[in-house]
């Protein structure tokens, strides 16, 4: 391992120790600043929290004058376990360092992108080994929607290569990326419903029986990087169970799933209020649909855990729920929209172009909320599937809905003198060929290949694996190898 790898290593832990979800970066942002003060580097933050820091060439031999851009981005995707203590808005991470792998203990890592970040600074910071003039930019809330990028002004950086430090394949160039939105939906509750039972209305037939029914166990994962893996979605898995009951009446009380739109929903919760005299017959159709979905779901799902249950003790509501009828209209719409890969790339069959995640739902108040994750290497197929989904969402009474945070896809350049480069230095090294690819995850070069002119760019990283999960990892040999990579890259540039 190099000394430099140990420079990233000491920079990813420091980083490790200030909290920086998406929307609560300023603290890193400081360090940043902080990291350019120190080093007398000229440096710019902006209103939005990016940071640009600006460094000068080093060595003279085969260094052009013209600035390389290293680009990642500040915030990380906060998960951790249910008996975690840390609070991850003020406490550092726990890492765990065991036979070359660092992970932490009970969160997410946040290696997406704080190891980009580390790499970036690492380089900045060594002023011995010959290389471009630097422009290291440092966005905020990649991970809630790319406002940060969108936000910059490009007008700021002068280089025409851009390495952005934000993949997690090791010997993989990406070269194009998906576009995404968020789509997010209101659904008005009923408020026929009483505020806890017994005490209902003597015209309500559900009585004062309820059932709930849980999934959990699930592998979860990213939306982009993981939604072609056959992951199921808890949350789809309950609506699709529920749907399957329609031959009875019940209302929908509670539904409850996912923390992050961009991650596959891991477990979710749903309860019906139901007739009592129907509840037996739907508890055994129920355990028949469990037992049917199971046999299907563990082919992918190896842990995956349906729970059904039931008490003669009343189940308290929060007085709103969906009625008998606006139930079964919210669930066959549902059967509607889609869950996962919709259309595969023509010229890629192994890549994924269009995507649909179902990421979050919750019962809030008076209101049912959704959001939507929908990806797509074409904008004009993006926007197909919003019109499909949207379509869909008329049918349900009441419901509303509002797009956010779109993000553009990068399309693919047949030729880059920058991605030659890298791969013949990749060839350099490790003597074997570095594989090309796109990624149906969202980058924040779609902003940079559209806002800035007649630049060329690319995605490269170490390999880390279960991003956005409690699982996260990523192996030191890989930064290492990673390092030499990009720094021989900025030798040869």
């Amino acid at each position: 391992m190099t000394a430099l790898t140990d420079k990233v290593l000491e920079f990813f832990k420091d980083i490790c120790a200030i909290p920086h979800g998406s929307g609560n970066c300023s603290l890193v942002g400081d360090y940043l600043m902080k990291f350019a003060f120190d080093r007398n580097l000229e440096a710019v933050r902006d209103e939005k929290g990016n940071v640009l820091i600006k460094a000068p060439a080093v060595g003279k031999s085969n260094v052009t004058e013209s600035a390389v851009i290293l680009q990642g981005h500040q915030d990380m995707v906060c998960v951790k376990e249910d008996s975690c203590t840390i609070d991850m808005a003020k406490d550092p991470l726990s890492l765990v360092i065991e036979d070359g792998i660092i992970s932490a203990d009970g969160t997410s890592l946040g290696a997406d992108d704080g190891i980009g970040v580390a790499m970036a600074l690492a380089v900045i910071d060594d002023t011995e080994t010959p290389r471009p003039p630097i422009e290291a930019l440092f966005t905020v809330d990649e991970e809630t929607g790319m406002s940060g990028a969108a936000f910059f002004d490009k007008g700021l950086l002068h280089g025409k290569k851009l390495i952005n430090l934000d993949s997690e394949e090791e010997g993989v160039v990406t070269c194009a990326c998906a576009g995404g939105e968020r789509v997010d939906v209101i659904i008005p509750l009923d408020d026929t419903i009483p505020v806890s039972f017994p005490g209902s209305k003597k015209d309500d037939p559900r009585g004062n029986d309820w059932i709930k029914i849980n999934v959990s166990g699930l592998m979860g994962g990213h939306s982009g990087c993981d939604i072609n893996k056959g992951r199921l979605s808890a949350v789809r898995l309950i609506t699709d169970i529920l749907g399957k009951l329609l031959c009875y009446d019940f209302s929908l009380a509670d539904l409850n799933g996912g923390r992050f739109d961009n991650v596959i929903c891991s477990d979710a919760t749903a309860v019906i209020l139901v007739d009592s005299k129907d509840k037996n017959g739907i508890l055994s159709k129920l355990g028949e649909i469990r037992d049917n979905v199971l046999v299907g779901a563990l082919k992918t799902e190896k842990n995956i855990i349906i729970d059904i249950s039931t008490s003669n003790s009343p189940y308290a509501v929060k007085g709103y729920a969906l009625s008998t009828e606006r139930t079964e209209e919210f669930l066959e719409v549902m059967k509607d929209i889609p869950q996962g890969v919709t259309l595969m790339m023509k010229d890629m069959p192994d890549c994924v172009d269009t995507s649909m995640n179902l990421g979050t739902v919750g019962f809030y108040g008076k209101t049912l909320k959704i959001t939507f994750s929908l990806r797509s290497s074409n904008d004009g197929r993006r926007k197909e599937l919003e019109t499909a989904v949207t379509g869909a969402l008329q049918r349900i009474k009441g419901c509303t809905w509002s797009i956010r945070d779109p993000y553009p896809a990068w399309q693919y350049e047949p030729y880059s003198h920058l991605r030659k480069v890298l791969c013949d230095s990749y060839k350099e090294l490790f003597g074997k060929d570095m594989e090309t690819a796109v990624t149906h995850g969202g980058l924040e070069c779609g902003y940079f290949a559209s806002g800035l002119k007649d630049c060329e760019l690319v995605s490269i990283g170490p390999q880390i694996d279960d991003i956005h999960s409690v699982k996260e990892k990523i192996s030191i040999g890989s930064i290492d190898r990673t390092v030499k990579l990009l720094v021989n890259t900025l030798k040869m540039l």
